[in-house]
């Protein structure tokens, strides 16, 4: 998951910041903004977070921004929790079952011609035939170094809806290895066919691995931290790692 950047450019008001948290003490853990486990972000604390970054004092402050900051900071205390994770046999599990499980994967591709060369380069693939030797063979990307595309996350994927070959890399995992898509420019004109292919986790190299472990345990942790937001502000959502709006 994406993680927020306490530091990016905001129009930000501490002044509406204290006006939000005055007189209203009905909510427990009233006197904080959020709260994770022990930590405490309290009112005092988000107007100095807010000075830190250089919040201006005359500005009416976006509740997307107020959210936001109050997202870095719930996931900075979560990620903290060291003992909050997944060893690399849970995230190897989890990380074959795709990418709905482990919210990250990595892919391999071989670029074609047509859609032909693309169904007999994805057949031979699902009989087995060994990738670097089709990779070797068949690719026309000469930028693709090895065929390896890289690892995306479930944020890139839903950001890419109209992008074919994101969604149909989504699609992948241990069980569906193999996928095929046109690919386009910026126009929509088809100009080549790729041949995707799921890398499972024993075969990434440690880099990778250590992003997957990761990614996995900073959301294993999400989801089972003990989080509190102040209702005025939003609510914490454990699947995605933010705070929204409520309803």
């Amino acid at each position: 998951m994406r993680r927020v950047n306490r530091r990016f450019s905001l129009v930000l008001s501490v002044a509406a910041i204290a006006s939000l948290t005055v007189g209203c003490t009905t909510f427990s853990d009233s006197n904080n903004v959020a709260r994770v486990g022990d930590a405490t972000l309290t009112n005092d604390d988000f107007e100095a977070l807010l000075t830190e970054i250089g919040a201006p004092t005359d500005q009416l402050l976006p509740a997307d921004a107020v959210r936001a900051q109050i997202t870095s900071w719930i996931q900075e205390q979560v990620a903290a929790d060291v003992d909050g994770g997944v060893d690399a046999d849970e995230a190897a599990s989890l990380y074959d079952d795709g990418i709905a499980s482990s919210g990250t994967m990595c892919i391999s591709g071989i670029v074609v011609d047509s859609n032909d060369t693309a169904n007999r380069v994805a057949g031979d693939l699902t009989s087995g035939a060994d990738f670097d030797e089709l990779f070797a063979a068949e690719n026309l990307d000469q930028t693709l170094a090895d065929g390896d595309i890289g690892c995306i996350t479930s944020d890139q994927i839903a950001e890419a809806v109209d992008v074919e070959f994101v969604q149909v890399a989504a699609a992948l995992s241990t069980e569906n290895p193999v996928g095929v898509s046109p690919l386009q420019d910026t126009e929509g004109n088809e100009f080549a066919w790729v041949v995707l292919s799921f890398r499972p986790f024993a075969e990434l190299n440690p880099a990778d691995a250590a992003t997957v472990t990761a990614t996995i345990s900073d959301a294993s942790r999400l989801a089972t931290a003990d989080v509190f937001v102040d209702p005025r502000y939003g609510t914490f959502d454990a699947a995605t790692g933010q705070v929204v709006a409520l309803g």
